[in-house]
């Protein structure tokens, strides 16, 4: 049994603690606020501060799941993934970063772990740093390092900012309008959120995946309006869904007076084409392969359905 650490708590924080769990390792969750998760010790930490990450006890294994707000990247990436290394290095424990899509820009073609990291916008570019900061310090023989990439996620409560998530999902159970970025038409790959925290937990002792990224096994592309309309289905609501396109000149006009909205507008070309996921590599590589996305929104709708728990007063 290891002692793994997992920094972040949130969609792939809780994924990846589950998995080792399951796994039957004992595992340690570092948030800025101590949250605690079941099963899983818990303790506070502050990833972009390095006094806070050079108390952090011995791990075997660090898995990194840390995100901050779209329009706050620039500020607390490069801290963060310093930090990160510097922790990979003093504990000898290999380093597993959750990344995304982003670095790669926009492609005509399926991703593959091998293309170059050209994206030209600012959050593309940070992601692309983080990762070659690890791969330079993994290189360099000071740490063992791999990201593990999934494109935008879906599964249980993954709250309103994922674009697969409760923003789309929900009002799609409920009759309501989904306001949305992009075309509702477009193919795209989904990540269940289960898969992607099997990969991480897998990475942290497979030492086959170490110095290179890999692509978490995605389901085959779905546009936005039938993932919302499978949605309703599995929730019982045979009416078509009602998707709301934000307009493109509303994003632009309210992008220089909010970072984030700046942020999500860089990132929007991701519906605006065809976005697909090669993942040949863990499939054969790995053996691995991907739930199928009805059972995964099925999951959704369940913890979306499900009474929220009573509340309780001491």
């Amino acid at each position: 049994m290891s002692h793994i650490i997992v920094l972040g708590a949130g969609p792939l924080g809780r994924a990846a603690t589950a998995a080792l769990l399951d796994r039957g390792d004992a595992v340690t969750v570092a948030t800025r606020s101590g949250t605690v998760l079941p099963g899983a010790a818990a303790i506070q930490a502050d990833v972009t501060d390095s006094e806070s990450m050079a108390s952090l006890p011995k791990f075997d294994a660090i898995v990194a799941c840390v995100n901050f707000p779209y329009g706050q990247w620039q500020q607390n990436w490069p801290p963060a993934i310093d930090n990160l290394i510097a922790l990979a290095e003093r504990l000898d424990a290999p380093l597993v970063i959750a990344g995304n899509l982003y670095s790669y820009g926009p492609s005509a073609t399926a991703f593959k772990e091998t293309d170059d990291m050209r994206a030209t916008y600012r959050n593309g570019q940070i992601r692309a740093d983080v990762w070659r900061k690890a791969l330079a310090a993994h290189h360099a023989g000071r740490i063992r390092a791999t990201e593990i990439r999934g494109s935008d996620y879906v599964g249980p409560n993954t709250g309103m900012s994922a674009h697969g998530g409760d923003r789309l999902l929900g009002p799609a159970t409920t009759g309501k309008t989904a306001f949305i970025i992009g075309d509702p038409d477009q193919p795209h790959a989904w990540t269940a959120t289960r898969d992607f925290g099997a990969m991480l937990a897998r990475a942290t002792t497979q030492e086959q995946m170490w110095g290179r990224p890999w692509h978490v096994p995605s389901a085959p592309p779905l546009t936005i309006r039938e993932l919302s309309t499978l949605a309703a289905k599995l929730a019982g609501n045979d009416a078509p869904p009602r998707i709301l396109s934000m307009p493109r000149p509303l994003l632009r006009v309210l992008a220089p007076f909010n970072s984030a909205m700046s942020a999500i507008l860089d990132a929007s070309y991701q519906f605006d084409y065809p976005f697909r996921v090669d993942d040949t590599d863990a499939r054969t590589l790995l053996g691995m392969t991907h739930t199928p996305i009805e059972t995964t929104v099925a999951e959704a709708v369940r913890a979306m359905q499900a009474p929220e728990p009573a509340s309780s007063t001491r």
